[in-house]
């Protein structure tokens, strides 16, 4: 006789088949702040590939403001946040215990981790090769989402960004409809230098076809295993700050104090809170765009990340935005 899970079966086959039931395939999402993460886990809820699955999500955000995990809530899925640090260095062992519990509340088949921007993903799979996560789950792909309107990042991060590259099974080159067609040639090209046996897509809003990300041919996790980033993000200079706010803000020199960022601040994501509507921001490497959000927050809400950046002089800037109260 066999037992598990106080179940008792008359055969192997029957426990293996009982096991397979318990196995987590893990999709694990990276990409440089900004690339398309976000977008890519709301375009997989929103296929047919969620309907047909139990999927539960961890978000990972270096920003005590939790801003994606809010998106993502409302695509009714299970979801569990990490803020305030990385998963790939200082909550390690958040990461370690959130598999577990996703796993043993929800019991999915499959968990999706949306990594921080700033994450060398390789990392993470120290988690997951190691007992008891390993006995339960089994990684599905590394996918990369590379933001071909902010390649440039590439010049200023080096091996870094590279890394991120190196490490995919599968890449996404993401805005490719705002880049022209040499440029794109150009990335591509660089990208396949660096990861000769990913998979590349080229997308817009990283609209790709589900069925191509899911599947248990991961290649390269003990190639992966080699690229460790095991310090804390500030020691390469990232730094990550935050701004709330009740008053409303003027749009007028919101788009100003945008335009005027400095290079080394990447990423600004966040609700804003105008007089008569709330919109969501999105800064990327000097690009942004502010869109109506029907997110019930009365207040403003926005977080930064940058590398060596003057904090206080950038949100004392953003405070001559704030409207006066009468």
């Amino acid at each position: 006789m066999w037992f598990w899970d106080n179940e008792v079966f008359d055969n192997l086959e029957d426990v293996l088949e009982v096991i397979g039931k318990h196995i987590m395939d893990v999709l694990i999402v990276s990409g440089f702040l900004g690339a398309g993460k976000t977008t890519l886990i709301r375009h997989l809820l929103g296929s047919k590939f969620r309907s047909e699955q139990r999927v539960a999500i961890i978000v990972n955000e270096v920003g005590q403001i939790g801003i994606d995990g809010t998106l993502l809530k409302s695509q009714d899925v299970d979801i569990m946040e990490l803020t305030s640090g990385c998963i790939c260095c200082t909550i390690k062992t958040d990461f370690f215990k959130a598999v577990q519990e996703i796993h043993k509340t929800f019991n999915p088949s499959h968990l999706i981790v949306e990594a921080t921007g700033i994450a060398q993903p390789g990392d993470m799979f120290d988690i997951l090769f190691e007992p008891p996560v390993s006995e339960f789950s089994r990684l599905s792909k590394l996918i990369t989402v590379v933001d071909a309107d902010f390649f440039k990042a590439k010049d200023v991060l080096g091996s870094f960004y590279d890394n991120q590259i190196r490490c995919a099974d599968l890449l996404i080159l993401n805005k490719n409809d705002l880049v022209e067609a040499e440029e794109l040639e150009r990335i591509e090209v660089i990208v396949r230098d660096l990861n000769p046996g990913a998979k590349i897509l080229c997308a817009q809003y990283c609209q790709v076809d589900p069925a191509l990300l899911f599947g248990t041919d991961s290649t390269q996790p003990h190639r992966i295993l080699q690229n460790h980033h095991s310090h804390p993000l500030e020691q390469d200079g990232f730094h990550s700050f935050s701004f709330k706010d009740d008053r409303p803000i003027d749009r007028d020199k919101l788009d100003k104090f945008l335009d005027s960022l400095p290079p080394n601040l990447f990423r600004c994501k966040g609700w804003v809170r105008f007089k008569n509507s709330t919109g969501l921001l999105n800064f990327t490497g000097g690009n942004y765009r502010i869109e109506p959000s029907d997110e019930s927050t009365r207040h403003t809400a926005l977080v930064f990340v940058g590398r060596n950046c003057n904090e206080k002089e950038i949100l004392r800037a953003l405070e001559d935005c704030l409207e006066a109260v009468s």
